[in-house]
């Protein structure tokens, strides 16, 4: 499924949840639906943000590997056991 095809059927099953709050005329199941249409338009919300958000993975080298040009060169030497503090 594309992604506004997902964008879609969040927003057509918070309308459908709607629809059916108002046929209800117990109280309960209405606020029940209503949360459920409400729950389906902050999907579709989170959905939009993420589709517009751009996520970028870095690799770590390891200590014996050489920094590359974005990474710092020096490093935090670990502490030896018989070195003063």
């Amino acid at each position: 499924m594309a992604r506004d095809e997902h964008l879609e059927r969040y927003r057509l099953n918070a309308e459908k949840c709607l629809e059916l709050a108002q046929r209800f005329n117990d109280q309960e199941r209405k606020r029940i639906m209503l949360g459920m249409a409400n729950a389906w338009l902050k999907l579709a919300e989170q959905h939009l943000r993420n589709s517009e958000t751009v996520l970028v993975y870095q690799t770590l080298t390891t200590a014996n590997e050489p920094p590359t040009a974005n990474e710092p060169t020096q490093r935090l030497n670990s502490a030896k056991p018989d070195d003063a503090m």
